[in-house]
């Protein structure tokens, strides 16, 4: 990792004051909890975090666009969802409960919530995804290094680190990528790791997903390595294939026997979230383009 990083933000559409005013409070809460104050000298050193604009091209035409994270250590990463990580850290730094209930329900009512998480080199040698498929939570193991990268001509300057070329296929798709040896970590956005740098930009050949890092800094926020719990264990294949399926019709696609209570939440806006044996019930406003086509 680089001894001295440097903090960029780029301008980004998703940058709204709203999210400004998350960031600082978050800031806030971490610095005055007794907690985050005893995490070790050398922890802070070694651990950094780059946040991703992700963007995918819906069948509407138009894109939808989200913010996601990845939490880089010494020997591993995690990527989840920023909203996600919102509410993870507002509860390791303690925050009053009221703080607390704030972010769950952001991150409950973020229609483009970005819901893979994915722990990478954790276990050793593998990566493994958490997700799920209303009204459960599922996660799976594969390889850390599960694309076979061909490393390409090309230079490009990404959040103020001069990065490389590559370009691998994984799940049906064929991505091009950009990574910076200037911050020598094998990781990257979501499974596009396992290159001798940091993953700064991706997109799939035909632009349909992108991601694109706006901020890279230091960070001294705890790791969440098992996001949800009540996990039911399953192959790749397997999720890859109902994943894809629930998407088409989420609402349709719940088994009738899975259902033990149905529950709907009304904010005060008159906006409303749909929980399922108490799992959101996400309904993409602009359908959903899967990210593995098999």
């Amino acid at each position: 990792m680089p001894s001295k990083p440097r903090e960029i933000t780029l301008v980004s559409t998703i940058k709204t004051k709203d999210m400004k005013k998350i960031v600082l409070l978050i800031t806030a809460i971490c610095l005055t909890s007794e907690t985050y104050g005893q995490k070790t000298s050398s922890s802070s050193v070694d651990e950094y975090e780059c946040i991703y604009e992700y963007q995918m091209k819906n069948d509407k035409g138009s894109s939808d666009v989200t913010s996601t994270i990845l939490q880089i250590g010494r020997n591993s990463a995690m990527f989840s969802d920023y909203t996600a990580f919102q509410a993870d850290s507002a509860i390791a730094c303690k925050a009053p409960e009221s703080e607390i209930q704030k972010f769950k329900t952001r991150e409950k009512r973020n229609d483009l919530l970005f819901d893979q998480s994915v722990s990478q080199n954790v276990p050793k040698g593998k990566l493994t995804v958490y997700s799920v498929i209303t009204p459960n939570y599922y996660s799976y193991t594969e390889s850390a290094n599960p694309i076979n990268w061909n490393l390409s001509e090309g230079i490009d300057t990404i959040c103020g680190y001069t990065c490389q070329k590559a370009v691998g296929e994984y799940g049906g798709r064929t991505w091009t990528v950009w990574y910076s040896t200037d911050i020598p970590a094998s990781f990257g956005p979501w499974k596009l790791c396992g290159l001798p740098g940091l993953v700064l930009a991706a997109k799939d050949s035909e632009g349909i997903h992108k991601f694109k890092a706006i901020t890279f800094r230091k960070s001294s926020t705890p790791m969440n390595f098992k996001p949800y719990t009540n996990i039911i264990k399953t192959s790749r294949e397997q999720f890859v294939k109902a994943k894809n399926k629930f998407e088409q019709n989420p609402m349709g696609n719940i088994p009738a026997e899975s259902i033990s209570e149905m529950t709907i939440q009304k904010y005060e806006d008159g906006g409303h979230s749909a929980l399922v044996n108490g799992v959101v019930l996400r309904v993409r406003p602009n359908g959903y383009v899967p990210l593995e086509l098999k």
